[in-house]
């Protein structure tokens, strides 16, 4: 246990935990009378208040005009939501319908996402799910391509968004699918 105690990471962690308790006013041990409400300076308040995430400010899609521009801000809301880093929806032969925050050219995402979907396509074929809708690449430790698979009168569209490995995507896809597909069958 020595060991453990004459750790240089331990004696820092000690001091500071110490200076927190000292500046806060917190009981150090448990021979005090009463213990203390807590107290937070308004400063120390403010600055965590600060750091917190602020409300979305969507505009709703069905106030704009165009299909495209309303299928560009189904994409857009769903991630400023989700803090997704961009989304694509495409039909299967590659035109693109919405893009929002492309890391590549409008073109290269579009064309990538129908090869996912080919793969997507024949994996499903091959393990005998046809009609797979859903598949997740790990992009790297931090970030993953997602692609959702749809279809509008038996025609395939897709979906691909690019996300935080850490959070579960598929709510808010199924929801922004929901919004795509009905404003793609308005005639």
């Amino acid at each position: 246990m020595t060991l453990v105690l004459d750790s240089s990471e331990i004696r820092e962690a000690i001091a500071l935990a110490s200076g927190l308790t000292s500046a806060l006013n917190l009981p150090v041990s448990a021979a005090e009378e009463k213990p203390r409400p807590l107290a937070v300076p308004a400063a120390s308040v403010k600055k965590v208040q600060d750091k917190l995430p602020q409300p979305v400010d969507e505009v709703d899609p069905t106030a704009l005009v165009y299909r495209g521009d309303q299928l560009e801000q189904v994409i857009r809301n769903m991630c400023q939501r989700s803090h997704f880093s961009g989304a694509v929806v495409t039909d299967d032969t590659g035109l693109p319908f919405a893009v929002v925050n492309p890391p590549v050219s409008i073109e290269a995402i579009s064309a990538f996402t129908t090869v996912l979907g080919g793969a997507l396509e024949r994996a499903g074929s091959l393990l005998g799910h046809h009609g797979a809708e859903y598949l997740s690449l790990d992009v790297n430790y931090e970030e993953k391509i997602i692609l959702r698979r749809f279809l509008i009168d038996d025609a395939p569209y897709y979906l691909l968004a690019i996300c935080p490995q850490d959070i579960d995507e598929r709510s808010e896809i199924e929801i922004s699918i929901d919004q795509i597909v009905s404003i793609l069958n308005k005639k």
